[in-house]
């Protein structure tokens, strides 16, 4: 934790101390709700029912009028969440995986006319992102217990879109899915992760807003 500590502190004092710097990267501050799925661990994929969150700070530079980057550190709740039910003999599996996650996006601002108007509100983004895995949380109809098998390391792809609500304040959605599995695979024999394509890989859902401070042109 200590490790990623020290770079936001930094990155901090030199937007306070160092005029230059202030004027070619804006700052801001990411909070919103996430929904996730790690594949594979239950009968239904892709189902999205593990509700968490994620909040952190970004930097964002312009490239161009309409092209920027972006730096965040965020810290994500993601996991998996099966419902009680006939599929699994009426037992919940509740599994929350906390990371620290640093996202490297391109953002590609859009403009188009509507009659007479033109609309540059909105924009596209897609990037890598490093996640660190912090903490690991499995409940089991009440019963918790921790796990050894889940990676520390986490690579993903992030695709996204979003716009700009009012003067510095914007709204995203992004889709995030791991490249490698995030979970050490085991013996196909008992039934748990296959070694085969986005088995025990990392997918999410986030519903983010995005404020940005002393932000007079669209770095989106």
């Amino acid at each position: 934790m200590k490790f990623f500590i020290k770079p936001i502190i930094f990155l901090l004092f030199l937007i306070g101390e160092n005029n230059l710097f202030a004027q070619k990267f804006t700052p801001g501050l990411i909070a919103g709700a996430v929904a996730s799925d790690l594949i594979g661990i239950d009968p239904t994929d892709t189902d999205f029912h593990k509700v968490g969150f994620t909040l952190g700070g970004l930097l964002n530079t312009k490239l161009s009028s309409k092209n920027s980057l972006q730096f965040e550190i965020l810290y994500t709740r993601k996991g998996s969440l099966q419902p009680a039910d006939s599929s699994n003999n009426y037992v919940q599996y509740n599994l929350s995986l906390d990371y620290i996650e640093i996202p490297l996006l391109y953002k590609h601002n859009i403009q188009f006319n509507v009659g007479k108007k033109t609309m540059d509100r909105f924009y596209l983004e897609a990037g890598p992102s490093f996640g660190r895995l912090l903490k690991t949380n499995i409940n089991t109809n009440g019963n918790y217990y921790f796990a050894g098998n889940f990676k520390k390391n986490e690579f993903a792809i992030n695709l996204g879109a979003g716009a700009k609500l009012i003067n510095n304040l914007y709204f995203n959605i992004r889709f995030s899915n791991s490249i490698l599995a995030i979970v050490d695979h085991l013996n196909p024999d008992n039934g748990f992760f296959f070694a085969t394509f986005n088995k025990g890989h990392n997918m999410l859902l986030s519903f983010t807003l995005k404020y940005l401070f002393n932000s007079t042109t669209n770095n989106n």
